[in-house]
């Protein structure tokens, strides 16, 4: 009661969320996708790339306006006929942005000019599986409802905004110079520290960045806000300018340098927090955090209740939140020793203590959300931040200072010299940065692989930060550290659940993981000729978002493209995270041929050990059984999709069926050999994708499944899931689930039977 002011923003805050509904994704752009459109509307958020090149120049229209959508004939001169035009004109996009990629040969309009531009519209991608990231409604939440690909830009006004574009040329020149200076990789990082432009980092960076937990620190946060902000204030109350004044300067300075950098959610939440420090001092006050934290979200989710479910604004005022509640409970140690009083070493003993009690107490109250978007932490990170935060009191007005000789090096050369000399100390701070992560990361328990937060570690994780926060204070301090750490524990718990199995959704391709009850993993295939870099953007992030410790083995039922095509980057990820894959299992056929020894080759370099399988062989994992019914030493074959691996998979009287890509011939042999006794199982996973020539009626009787699962690619050249498919699993009332129009298919077996979830609606 202290802070009246704080909780009737929140009360108020409250009330706002309860009462606006919160934009979903617009998926009608979705069936668009490939039409030439003409939009109109204002040139915002201009990109060009520090290194000059032309691809990837992007910018944004907003207040736009879709003049027409148009035949692909349509040269964009003059204006369209009425033939042209289609039902796309209409006034309901004013207050939304589309995301606009110039074309080769166009230049970038000038910032806040009306443009008109003509492209192709491309819908973004949106997450069909758990982990995913989606795509779409990140770009909901910037109210960005579709793109623009080969950008033509067929008008443009006289007038534009003159403040906006000479920003950008300072930010484009700035980020140049960077480059220039510091070289490639080095100037990545200094435009991300300095000018939050972070599409220019290459991917090795980004990941060990986030591996050492340090990735906070290529932000625009509030570090660089009070840093500059203050640092021009007091200079200019030094030169004995009126408080007043100082303050209107560095305030309005400051807000140039955050439009400038991109105005995001952690840049306006230490600007709100910048103002209300200001105003205090001016009306002789003192500033109270809490109150300001709550006013800057106030003002934030006011004018976007969206960000409401942006990660990236939970992080940012938790670890402000973090900072002002919980860190004074961990640093309290009820002595009152006066500085003069301390020697050497307890000073410096007082300081590591607090810079760990400061760095742990802000990871625990990020570490909620920092799981829930990433379903790992390093908890070494509490060290590295240890190391590197002090270092930003240096970096940081080193490359500034490097930033403002790259602008007066245009007058003289000197300048130009005098940067490069500068430049020698900042690329010792990134090498020491560079080096402190491979550190971090290469320690032992160096990553912690929790997998999505459970709503019962929540809780209780919750619970245990509250009652911390209200009684700390009152336990021995290292005592109340101990249990600080042991809260990020609670993540770490895994209770005994269900055997689950889940296809997912990879485009054309297949790719299915089984979890057993004791949390043990293995995959069935995993590849894809529809979605490129699968690996990468849906069966690792499922496997992280899982929460799997490793991979018991990769069970591989042939080697075409759309079954094996993210092996090397799990290989490779693996490699990189230390993340164990156990093995992996190939059909044991005579058939040798350059797909296979490609395959086997990508083994030995991986060192991942190499399996056969044949009809007979048994794999036990706790209470699930795999047994293996194709391909048999008697039934020899040229081709690979009939050398599949067909997989029974049983625990208790719950049985599943995968015939990889085994089609009618195949099919047969297994109903001959192994009749309805050997095939019956709840769960069939349809055999080539549902073509037309597999999973025929022989198998469908023999196996009687509840459901079947097909995995494919939205309107996939193949035609799959064929119509007899279908109308065989419709004429036997057998459900069917089809990844491209449901996306991941989840099957939980549990005592009353199996329950069937689907990521997307049908």
């Amino acid at each position: 009661m202290r802070r009246p002011l704080c909780f009737a923003l929140l009360f108020f805050l409250a009330v706002l969320l309860c009462f606006t509904s919160l934009p979903s994704p617009d998926g009608r752009w979705e069936g668009r996708k490939g039409e030439w459109i003409v939009v109109q509307g204002e040139a915002a958020e201009l990109y060009q790339p520090a290194d000059g090149s032309q691809e990837d120049r992007t910018f944004t229209l907003t207040q736009i306006r879709i003049v027409s959508g148009l035949k692909d004939s349509f040269t964009g001169k003059g204006s369209p006929s009425d033939q042209e035009k289609s039902d796309l004109f209409t006034d309901d996009f004013v207050e939304k942005k589309v995301l606009c990629y110039l074309g080769e040969g166009e230049t970038l309009p000038r910032a806040g000019s009306m443009v008109r531009v003509r492209g192709k519209v491309s819908a973004f991608r949106y997450a069909t599986n758990p982990g995913e990231f989606d795509y779409r409604a990140y770009q909901c939440i910037r109210n960005c409802i579709f793109s623009l690909g080969d950008a033509e830009i067929l008008a443009e006004s006289e007038t534009y905004d003159r403040l906006g574009q000479t920003l950008f040329l300072l930010r484009s020149s700035t980020a140049a110079f960077f480059y220039q200076t510091l070289g490639e990789e080095d100037g990545a990082l200094a435009c991300a520290m300095v000018l939050g432009e972070k599409k220019g980092l290459p991917g090795e960076i980004k990941i060990l960045y986030q591996g050492a937990g340090i990735a906070h620190l290529l932000a625009i946060s509030g570090l660089h806000i009070s840093m500059i902000g203050m640092g021009l204030f007091y200079l200019l109350r030094r030169l004995r300018l009126p408080l007043g004044c100082a303050a209107a300067a560095s305030f309005g300075l400051l807000c140039l340098y955050a439009v400038m950098t991109g105005m995001s959610v952690s840049t306006c939440r230490a600007l709100a927090m910048f103002a209300a420090m200001l105003t205090a001092q001016l009306l002789g006050r003192t500033s109270d955090t809490l109150t300001s934290l709550t006013a800057a979200a106030f003002g934030i989710l006011l004018s976007c209740p969206a960000r409401i479910q942006d990660s990236g604004f939970w992080l940012s005022f938790l670890a402000v939140a973090g900072a002002a509640v919980l860190v004074p409970v961990l640093q309290e140690t009820g002595k009152k020793t006066q500085e003069g009083e301390k020697g050497r070493l307890e000073s410096c003993r007082d300081g590591i203590f607090k810079g760990v009690t400061a760095s742990l107490g802000i990871t625990l109250a990020t570490l909620p959300v920092l799981l829930g978007s990433y379903y790992q932490w390093n908890p070494w990170s509490v060290l590295a931040n240890l190391a590197v935060i002090p270092l930003m009191g240096v970096l940081l007005p080193l490359l500034l200072i490097l930033a403002a000789l790259g602008q007066m090096a245009r007058w003289s050369a000197v300048f130009g010299h005098a940067a490069y000399g500068l430049g020698l100390p900042v690329r010792a701070i990134f090498l020491f940065y560079k080096g402190i992560c491979r550190f971090i990361t290469g320690l032992p328990g160096g990553c912690m692989r929790t997998g999505a937060p459970k709503l019962w570690q929540l809780a209780l994780f919750t619970a245990g930060l509250a009652l911390l926060v209200w009684r700390g204070k009152r336990i021995q301090p290292s005592v109340r550290l101990i249990l600080a750490a042991c809260l990020t524990g609670i993540f770490l718990l895994r209770l005994p659940g269900p055997l689950q199995i889940t296809v997912l959704d990879v485009g054309q391709g297949e790719c299915v993981c089984i979890e057993t009850e004791e949390h043990h993993f293995w995959l069935l295939d995993a590849g894809s000729i529809s979605k490129s870099r699968v690996g990468q953007y849906q069966i690792i992030p499922f496997i992280k978002y899982s929460g799997a410790p490793s991979l018991e083995g990769i069970i591989i039922s042939h080697w075409d493209e759309d079954h094996i095509s993210a092996l090397e980057e799990l290989f490779s990820w693996a490699e990189a995270e230390n993340f164990a894959v156990g093995r992996l299992l190939l059909p044991d056929v005579a058939l040798r041929d350059e797909g296979l020894e490609n395959l086997l080759k990508l083994a030995h370099r991986y060192e991942v050990a190499v399996e056969r399988l044949e009809a007979g062989e048994r794999m036990q994992d706790g209470g699930v059984t795999m047994e293996c019914l194709h391909p048999a030493a008697a039934r020899d074959t040229a081709d690979r999709n009939d050398s599949s691996v067909v997989i029974r998979l049983s625990q208790g009287d719950f049985s599943s069926l995968f015939t990889g890509d085994l089609q009618k011939e195949g099919e047969e042999w297994l109903v001959r050999t192994y009749g309805a006794a050997g095939l019956n199982c709840d769960l069939l996973d349809a055999g080539h994708h549902g073509a037309a020539n597999a999973t025929g009626a022989p198998l469908l009787e023999a196996a009687g499944p509840q459901a079947v699962t097909i995995s494919c690619g939205r309107n996939n050249r193949y035609g799959h899931p064929a119509k007899e498919t279908l109308q065989r699993l419709e004429q036997n009332r057998i459900p069917y689930y089809i990844t491209a129009e449901r996306g991941a298919v989840t099957v939980k077996v549990k005592k009353d039977g199996m329950h069937i979830h689907t990521f997307l609606s049908p």
